[in-house]
């Protein structure tokens, strides 16, 4: 089926040249879903598309956008409200860099606002008028254990993916009524390119137990998996879901979560 085809499934993916959004753009082109797909590394979201175009048969329309910058969200809320309707948008990219607030440039706390904050709610609300008159679709936010963790060195990046979580707890709230499902996905300690940054180069990611990662693909299983029982809050595998029970009720202590945290 062509994208023209009202019989076709519609998703935009962002961070999708990599990780789990790569995964996610996997998983709906197997599923037949056209796809419009967002990341800032232009090379890397082409193979992307190359590879997913002759694999499936779907059609993929990447876009290079950098969510940081204002500008490039333009261009994606431009292509969204185009677009006859979307089924589906996971609003997926992301980015951490670990250290204390203080030292840390202005500009890159800025930056993480405008990707993890600004970028899900402007694609979020560009999407779902549509998505009223038709009386169905999707916003997958990506958020993360990190969170809940109150440890020194997060402070900006567990704050805006809590934002991102309440975000996705009352954009359900007001648009459930219409049709509109809203899911909170929430991993853990993903195998995917997030940590291969310099940002990270000396990070202890190395040391953390192998038991608390998953692969980018089981992530994304379980959130489609969930899709379509409305419920809002996806934590994928048994362990992480204790471990996101212990998290949300401070139940770790201090010692334990400056050890594990990287």
């Amino acid at each position: 089926m062509r994208s023209s085809d009202p019989e076709t499934k519609r998703a935009l993916v962002t961070g999708a040249a990599s990780g789990i959004g790569t995964a996610f753009a996997a998983r709906l082109a197997q599923r037949g879903h056209s796809l419009w797909l967002v990341d800032k590394d232009g090379e890397r979201l082409a193979t992307v598309t190359r590879d997913l175009e002759a694999r499936q048969g779907v059609d993929i329309v990447p876009i290079v956008a950098d969510l940081r910058r204002e500008t490039d969200q333009d261009a994606v809320v431009d292509v969204i409200a185009q677009l006859p309707a979307l089924d589906l948008l996971v609003n997926n990219a992301g980015f951490g860099e670990p250290g204390g607030f203080h030292g840390i440039p202005p500009e890159n706390h800025v930056g993480m606002l405008q990707v993890h904050v600004m970028a899900p709610v402007r694609f979020s609300r560009a999407a779902v008028p549509a998505m009223i008159t038709r009386r169905k679709g999707a916003i997958i936010n990506v958020c993360s254990l990190m969170q809940y963790v109150r440890v020194p060195g997060n402070t900006m990046y567990g704050a805006t993916k809590a934002f991102l979580q309440v975000f996705s707890h009352q954009l359900r709230l007001d648009v459930r009524q219409h049709g509109i499902e809203v899911q909170a996905l929430i991993p853990g300690y993903t195998r995917s390119g997030f940590g291969n940054t310099e940002a990270y180069r000396n990070s202890p990611r190395a040391g953390i137990p192998s038991v608390l990662w998953q692969s980018a693909e089981d992530v994304v299983d379980a959130s489609l998996h969930q899709l379509g029982s409305g419920r809002l809050r996806c934590v994928p595998g048994r362990l992480n879901r204790l471990t996101e029970f212990f998290l949300r009720h401070g139940l770790f202590s201090p010692r334990l979560l400056r050890r594990w945290i990287a």
